[in-house]
């Protein structure tokens, strides 16, 4: 008697394998920003999500592949955020970026490190900065800047960013999201005269 071999639908194969991948990228998410990337290992992520072990490796072919898709899910999903709500203004869009950086601060110097090293993460990387600094000159654009004046206001807004993310973490949220709306105010407002600059001197 011959057995027929039953062949899973090709339509059915992607679902289950889109589910799969969600389930590993839930879990390492979750770990790694519980538990940081070092103390994760690609077993642990596999246990979350409840497949085999080498199972990971299909999908993702190392620990880094795994942390650059994690990242680039959370920056596809806050991009789609953003562009629901096309009417932010520039100054929100600055605090939400501050507080995406620090929802994975665990991982800044990771990012850091591994982009040296991974291909895949440093593309993730540059997409963040080349995202962001969209967002950024959109804004300032619309608050009436030239085209210039707008991309390099926004290296200026994103080198705040970064450096309030970096050096102030336990700084009141309220007092760092006040410094970036005074910076933002101060960039699109009307132009310092002498008694301001000797102020702020």
């Amino acid at each position: 008697m011959q057995v027929k071999m039953l062949c899973m639908p090709r339509n059915q194969q992607h679902i289950d394998r889109a589910a799969k991948v969600e389930r590993i990228l839930d879990a390492a998410e979750e770990l790694l920003l519980r538990d940081g990337y070092d103390a994760t290992t690609m077993a642990a992520i596999a246990r979350g999500a409840g497949v085999a072990s080498n199972a990971v490796y299909w999908y993702f072919p190392g620990k880094d592949d795994l942390l650059a898709a994690v990242l680039e899910r959370r920056l596809e999903r806050a991009a789609t955020s953003a562009d629901a709500d096309s009417d932010q203004s520039i100054q929100v869009r600055a605090m939400s970026a501050l507080a995406e950086l620090d929802a994975v601060s665990i991982l800044t110097s990771t990012v850091h490190e591994r982009a040296k090293h991974s291909p895949a993460v440093a593309k993730v990387h540059q997409a963040f900065h080349d995202v962001l600094s969209e967002y950024a000159t959109e804004g300032l654009r619309s608050a009436g800047m030239s085209d210039v004046d707008a991309r390099m206001a926004a290296a200026a807004v994103i080198a705040v960013i970064e450096g309030i993310h970096l050096h102030e973490p336990s700084r009141d949220s309220d007092a760092r999201n006040h410094l970036l709306g005074w910076l933002i105010q101060r960039l699109t407002g009307p132009h310092l005269n002498s008694g301001d600059g000797a102020e702020l001197s």
